[in-house]
């Protein structure tokens, strides 16, 4: 591996490493580095001592390759504890702020490797895989308990399709939001788990489309 070594590189014993881990270790430590679009398959092979062709017999593709790499970032984070930590839980209210606790953590934990794919996803066919793949698979995880939850509850209001809800959470608590809002923004962490938690909490347990007469009113306004 060239260049010099990220935090997350020097927490990787490389030599202790199976073959598809010390992959992952270098191709985050290239991600962290230098971003998204320098993780080739052939800098990934060099930085791990291995063959192009080791690197394909464990991942088909660039997409499969990153798509990988951020559930081994999951991994490493715990967040795998978190979500069983959200599921656990009874109540709709309590898994909205669980819910904001563990995409703050995951954000500061992914934040280059998401920057970089979140960027390169209109122009580059791996990164829009690997972003789509994860994005879908959020939404569907947060509508099977989240919202599936508020709806047991008799919180979610009926106007609200459960699909729609899941979007919406998964897109107020994407990675672009807190890093405006915290490393842009300047808000604590606490700040934002509370503000976001809140306004999530408002938003689906009202009607998410305005009334007739609001509308009638906007138009008119021409706002």
């Amino acid at each position: 591996m060239t260049g010099r070594k990220t935090e997350a590189a020097k927490s990787e014993d490389l030599a202790q490493l199976n073959t598809r881990d010390r992959i992952l270790a270098v191709a985050r430590s290239i991600v962290d580095e230098k971003g998204e679009a320098a993780a080739t398959m052939k800098a990934v092979a060099k930085g791990a001592g291995v063959s192009r062709q080791a690197v394909y017999l464990h991942f088909s593709d660039r997409s499969q390759l990153l798509s990988a790499l951020s559930d081994y970032i999951d991994e490493k984070l715990g967040i795998g504890d978190w979500m069983e930590q959200i599921e656990a839980l009874d109540s709709g209210i309590a898994m909205l702020r669980m819910l904001a606790v563990t995409r703050c953590q995951r954000s500061v934990g992914l934040v280059t490797l998401v920057r970089s794919v979140e960027s390169d996803r209109f122009r580059n066919q791996a990164a829009s895989s690997a972003w789509f793949r994860r994005h879908w698979w959020n939404i569907a995880w947060v509508e099977r308990v989240i919202v599936r939850q508020l709806h047991t509850e008799g919180l979610l209001h009926p106007s609200w399709i459960m699909r729609d809800a899941a979007t919406f959470l998964v897109t107020l608590f994407a990675l672009r939001n807190w890093d405006d809002l915290t490393q842009v923004g300047g808000w604590s962490t606490d700040h934002y788990i509370e503000t976001l938690s809140a306004v999530a909490v408002a938003a689906l347990t009202s009607p998410n489309t305005l009334p007739k007469d609001d509308a009638a009113g906007s138009d008119k306004t021409g706002r």
